[in-house]
């Protein structure tokens, strides 16, 4: 049976007027509620939020989901205010034949990127209710399917015990109006937030606090990021340094290159595009050179007769036969 109040269950008419449906079928009342701080205590709140945008959880565990432009159109299409009562008398008591005045009617449904609001007349019951401070939030009776998918708003009600935390809407102090917005700041100072920052802005921070990481850990984690950067690194470079060595000397055992030619080599090959371009003329160079002189150095002030093989290896490493020779520790020509 659907819950029609604490210790009540009937199946009657729904609120549509449809017989043999149980009474309130796929409405759900939760409690939300926000108020301008700079608003008008003899006139009451002009806009109210009614309902925040998207899935969202109440406090008693119910889940819902709103999508306010499709409700602001529904309301545009019907051209019927919606009534705000006393704890969801219209709910409640209007099905019984009891009387559930309205306090104040919503005039006006608009769609915010926070959620749903709401223009409101208050009447004098409303007005005085909201000055008692005896109900400050207030509670929109929502129409929504299995899923909790809200399709339509019947309804709303000052409340006394919201199902989501919100601010009240009676929380305007007339004997001291800058009383709330001083508050205001002071929240948003504590969270980070500019002081002009709105209620909405807030809430919204206050709701990502259980998101946001300890600074501890953050810290903890920037450490450990940076150590193990610093490890990848090193064994990146190992594994290069590897490769550079065994590049040049599989060059040296095949006689592609001489051992003063590694020396000049290694530090080319320092980065990948250099690593790239010495295996390139590595590869392009014949094995098996004969020997240029380095196994046999010659006597000192003997001038030492280049050969085809020395001379072929200084035009693929691009060099002059004074800079090959000065390579080699062979004497100038």
């Amino acid at each position: 049976m659907t819950r029609v109040s604490a210790s009540l269950n009937l199946r009657l008419v729904n609120l549509a007027g449809e017989p043999g449906e149980p009474v309130a079928t796929g409405v759900a009342v939760f409690d939300v509620m926000t108020l301008d701080a700079a608003a008008n205590p003899e006139v009451g709140p002009a806009w109210i939020m009614l309902a925040p945008r998207g899935r969202f959880t109440a406090r008693d565990g119910r889940s819902f989901e709103v999508n306010p432009e499709q409700l602001v159109e529904r309301f545009a299409a019907e051209k019927v205010d919606v009534p705000i009562d006393i704890d969801h008398a219209t709910v409640k008591k209007a099905i019984f034949g009891d009387a559930a005045p309205a306090i104040g009617w919503i005039k006006e449904l608009a769609a915010k990127p926070d959620g749903l609001h709401g223009r409101v007349e208050w009447l004098a019951a409303g007005l005085a209710t909201l000055a008692a401070r005896s109900h400050r939030y207030v509670s929109p009776s929502l129409k929504a399917d299995e899923n909790g998918v809200v399709s339509w708003l019947h309804s709303a009600a000052l409340v006394a015990a919201p199902a989501l935390s919100m601010p009240a809407v009676a929380s305007v102090d007339p004997n001291n109006p800058t009383k709330d917005a001083s508050m205001l700041k002071k929240i948003a100072a504590a969270l980070g937030l500019a002081e002009d920052a709105g209620e909405t802005a807030c809430l919204n921070a206050i709701a990502n606090l259980g998101q946001r990481v300890d600074k501890a850990v953050h810290e903890q984690t920037l450490a450990t990021l940076s150590t193990t950067t610093a490890e990848l690194e090193a064994i990146k470079k190992a594994g290069h340094d590897k490769e550079v060595a065994d590049l040049l000397d599989g060059a040296l055992t095949a006689k592609k290159i001489t051992p003063a030619q590694r020396a000049e080599l290694e530090p080319l090959c320092a980065t990948v595009d250099g690593f790239a371009q010495v295996k390139k003329l590595i590869d392009a160079t014949a094995a098996g050179l004969g020997a240029s002189g380095l196994d046999k150095k010659p006597m000192p002030g003997e001038v030492h007769t280049l050969s085809a093989e020395d001379r072929a290896i200084m035009k693929e490493m691009g060099l002059t036969e004074e800079a090959y020779r000065k390579a080699n520790g062979l004497a100038a020509a």
